[in-house]
């Protein structure tokens, strides 16, 4: 008798995410999103940064795991106890990856990199190594010490098969003698159109999306709010407790909690203008790559930002930003807001038409899919 048994297909490409976070931030779920479209099996291996989360999940569309001893959210306090987490939660990824075997492994920033080395060392797997802050920029440091961090994480990158940055200036401050092994893949949003600007121009609606830290502008806008009654201002993101309870306590102030990057792009369309603000006084603001920013204008969105932020010069072509120095947010934004409404909505207009005009020269999403894919495959 002749087998008719199908046969069976080969077994799907497996490829493991892992950031110290949660769970996956857009940059890596449109990486994540573009290797299942390769043929890739996806897994997220999360740290264990929140109380009462379940170890799997599915966000996004992805299945995620959570590993590794519990650590809270330190905002830039206890560094000894972020420094022992993260060597226990090396050591429990590269246990779960040996247990897995996947045939490529995705590394976001330097502290997860350890155990993806060892792992690629072993097995000869694809090891990407996406860098979303240079570790260099992250503190301020002596000098010398900024050397130190460069080096170590241009051998970081040289250990990889690959890296990606989201901008080229941030390429351009890591050591030479890697940059042949690092692409740019920018923090572009898959492509939902342009949105219609709204025709009601007050109250003067801003929205802020993120990490909650003062360093990102945010006591100066909730200041703007409660010296100003034209002005709402909506937040989504998560941070330190003490800032979220001041947030709660300001007028004409929506805290959302943290939401799904769905909901983030859907409060962007409301609102009238994102502001994307990064004190100047550390090193990794002046070169942020923001993701608001780029979500803002993929939406057709115009964008507060601080003038000290390197990404603005990218921008110079299109008229898409309200700019002023870091120190000027607070007494001169809502002037400048003001403005920009005008009385007829016309000034309004033309800028959410640049915005827009500036993502789809400059951050198209097929340039940035491509891209994504190039890393993954080893073109």
């Amino acid at each position: 008798m002749s087998d008719t048994t199908a046969p069976q297909s080969p077994a799907a490409k497996r490829a493991v995410f892992t950031r110290l976070g949660s769970r996956p931030i857009p940059r890596v779920t449109r990486m994540m999103d573009v290797a299942c479209s390769l043929g890739y099996e996806t897994l997220f291996l999360a740290a264990r940064r929140e109380e009462g989360l379940a170890e799997t999940e599915t966000y996004a569309g992805h299945e995620v795991k959570r590993i590794g001893p519990f650590f809270p959210l330190l905002n830039g306090r206890g560094a000894w106890l972020y420094i022992r987490s993260v060597i226990c939660y090396n050591r429990d990824l590269y246990r779960t990856l040996r247990q897995i075997n996947p045939e490529m492994v995705h590394c976001s920033d330097i502290e997860t990199m350890p155990a993806g080395v060892m792992y690629k060392l072993r097995t000869r797997a694809r090891l990407l190594y996406n860098i979303h802050d240079n570790l260099a920029q992250r503190y301020n440091i002596l000098p010398f010490a900024q050397v130190i961090l460069n080096q170590f994480e241009g051998l970081a990158v040289n250990l990889s098969s690959h890296a990606v940055v989201p901008e080229t200036f941030r390429r351009d401050t890591l050591p030479h003698w890697c940059h042949s092994k690092i692409s740019v893949v920018r923090n572009t949003p898959a492509d939902r159109g342009a949105f219609q600007p709204s025709t009601e121009t007050t109250p003067i609606r801003l929205f802020f999306g993120g990490w909650l830290d003062t360093g990102r502008g945010l006591r100066q806008l909730l200041e703007l709010v409660r010296q100003n009654e034209d002005f709402e201002l909506t937040l989504a993101g998560e941070g330190a407790p003490e800032l979220v309870k001041e947030i709660e306590a300001t007028p004409r102030t929506r805290y959302l909690g943290f939401v799904t990057h769905e909901e983030i792009m859907e409060e962007t369309a409301r609102a009238h203008v994102v502001a994307a603000l990064y004190d100047p006084a550390r090193p990794i603001n002046r070169y942020a790559a923001s993701n608001k920013l780029a979500e803002a204008i993929a939406c057709g969105r115009p964008v507060l930002v601080n003038s000290e932020m390197l990404i603005t010069e990218a921008l110079r072509g299109y008229d898409c930003l309200v700019k002023l120095p870091y120190c000027d947010i607070e007494t001169k934004a809502a002037d400048l807001l003001r403005a920009l409404m005008g009385t007829d909505g016309v000034t309004y207009s033309t800028k959410c038409a640049q915005s827009r005009a500036a993502y789809e020269h400059l951050y198209a999403w097929d340039v940035a899919q491509d891209a994504m894919a190039k890393a993954i495959r080893g073109d």
